[in-house]
């Protein structure tokens, strides 16, 4: 490569909200030989600008205004894979605290630049980047294209040559061999470079190496060693986390990921496990603020998606109904329905095929179900019983946790543990929800075997004449899963045949016959039931005309 970098055959982005900046950079490109230099006052427009265009040189400010900024910029770029193999993407600002600074570099653009810069050093960044990414064509062509062999072979090449980029080549290639499964590969690798030298990146990724192969005690003492070098070492708390997760070390692992967090906080990816460990911690409310920053940032990303505001209602009623005081119940179900409330308007959802409506319906059910409003509940449920379950309907996946935990909650057992049996299988459900599900359906598990116990016991009794017993196990069954239509049958029919056999006239359980009756109206029953059901309405009026209770 010429050590001057011609820039007049290269297409330049600038994308900054501020027009002085605009015009500065511009001028300062155009001293220095630039002829194509196109400006873009928010990412937005940068990102339509750029998919026209594929600019070769991106210089991106971090703070973009209202829109998307720098990193949201770079990271759609990446995943879209909109970026030229042999492009140059600098992210500048002025700000340079630790957390914007972290976050922006685990994204790992060609540089970073503070302002204020001048034109030489503008220059010298610029033709940095460029020899990178020249000298490295092959292992960037083969990168960009995700064909990971390839690309090893053309890192070990450059090693081989013992070229500039040497050490670079190793860690790509280390990490290669790990994402295609190479395990022993990559631990050759990182301890090519751990023999001349003691990296502290390269003893992470030995670290990373030991996770994969479930050497997590091994694990520890190089996590330290990275994080007593460097204090900021994100990655090694993320990781430390994972380790100490494995270890069964619950709080140690969340000490780790707050931490992470604390020194890099626009990652997803990271507020979403730190919720994970933090409701296995019995934390509530710190998963609950680490998920709704979960919908902050998705709300201009490319990973925006109507099942991080699911997950964000969910963790509210989690820390709901682990709340220890009725004041605390009540804000957090305030809290739920305002979030639900605001994203009415919310533009991502708007303008989707998110299905809102049921997200409501299986919101308001839970809440109405913890608050003993069972009836209510049902009647949330209605219209996605009726429609999804029974009509056979695709059920909105962001919505089905909802729908397992409400149908939990109205004593649809079967129903529920079906949905999850689904869920649970789908690789895609974040470790988060399949905790909180976990532990619902475990939970519920206990209550549904003593349900089927005691109901088990009731028809037992029945078959046996004993209807006083059978009426109080199906009373004890009811009260497991107060709207169960199964019981609900059963206890009219064990009260028909105290009736007709004069053994009990008592208003109390013609009361509990009536309640019965109300649990079963309005439900879409399977046919064998609402046959029965509506056998047993005229037997029970028959005995209500017969004692003069019409």
């Amino acid at each position: 490569m010429r050590s001057t970098l011609d820039l007049s055959k290269k297409k330049i982005l600038i994308i900054d909200d501020q027009k002085t900046f605009q015009v500065m950079l511009k001028s300062m490109l155009l001293n220095l030989g630039a002829l194509q230099v196109v400006t873009a006052p928010s990412g937005e427009a940068g990102l339509a600008s750029h998919r026209q265009h594929r600019f070769d040189i991106l210089l991106v400010d971090y703070h973009l205004g209202r829109g998307k900024n720098g990193r949201q910029v770079l990271e759609e770029l990446k995943y879209k894979r909109l970026l030229r193999p042999d492009g140059v993407f600098i992210l500048v600002s002025a700000e340079n605290t630790r957390p914007m600074i972290l976050s922006a570099i685990e994204l790992q653009p060609d540089d970073y630049l503070m302002k204020p810069f001048s034109s030489s050093v503008l220059k010298s960044r610029l033709e940095r980047a460029f020899r990178k990414r020249v000298t490295l064509r092959k292992v960037y062509h083969h990168l960009y294209r995700r064909e990971y062999q390839a690309c090893i072979e053309a890192c070990n090449e450059h090693i081989a040559q013992e070229g500039r980029y040497k050490n670079f080549c190793l860690q790509l290639a280390s990490e290669l061999y790990l994402r295609v499964g190479k395990v022993d590969e990559a631990e050759q690798a990182v301890q090519v470079l751990l023999d001349e030298q003691r990296f502290s990146w390269a003893v992470l990724e030995l670290a990373h190496i030991k996770f994969k192969k479930g050497d997590y005690e091994d694990c520890l003492p190089l996590i330290e060693e990275v994080i007593q070098s460097n204090s900021n070492a994100v990655e090694a708390f993320d990781l430390r986390a994972k380790v100490y997760e494995q270890l069964k070390n619950a709080e140690q692992a969340l000490n780790a990921a707050r931490r992470a967090v604390s020194l890099a906080p626009f990652s997803i990816q990271r507020q979403t496990y730190l919720a994970h460990l933090a409701r296995h911690n019995q934390q509530f409310d710190l998963a609950k603020q680490a998920m709704g920053q979960v919908v902050e940032l998705s709300r201009k990303s490319v990973h925006r998606d109507p099942k991080h505001l699911c997950t964000y209602i969910r963790s509210i009623l989690d820390a709901a109904e682990n709340s220890e005081t009725e004041h605390q119940v009540k804000r957090y179900q305030q809290d739920a329905t305002l979030a639900l409330q605001r994203s009415r308007t919310e533009e991502s959802l708007v303008y989707s095929k998110f299905d809102y409506k049921t997200l409501e319906s299986a919101v308001m059910a839970r809440i109405n179900a913890y608050n003993g409003q069972l009836r209510e509940a049902q009647e949330n449920m209605q219209g996605v019983i009726s429609g999804f379950l029974e009509q056979g309907y695709e059920i909105p996946k962001e919505v089905t946790p909802d729908i397992i935990i409400a149908l939990l909650d109205i004593g649809e057992f079967e129903r529920a543990e079906a949905l999850s049996n689904h869920i649970l299988a789908d690789l895609e459900v974040d470790p988060y929800n399949k905790e909180l599900l976990s532990s619902r359906l475990k939970g519920c598990k206990e209550q549904r075997s003593s349900f089927k116990e005691a109901n088990k016991q009731g028809i037992q009794a029945y078959t046996e004449g004993d209807y006083l017993a059978s009426i109080q196990h199906f009373e004890q069954a009811l009260k497991l899963a107060p709207l169960n239509s199964g019981a609900a049958l059963n206890y009219i029919q064990a009260a028909l045949k105290m009736f007709e056999q004069k053994k009990s006239e008592s208003a109390f359980l013609h009361s509990e016959c009536e309640r019965c009756f109300r649990i079963i109206e309005g439900l879409s029953l399977p046919k064998a039931h609402h046959r029965r059901y509506m056998q047993l309405k005229a037997d029970y009026e028959v005995v209500v005309q017969g004692n003069g209770l019409g």
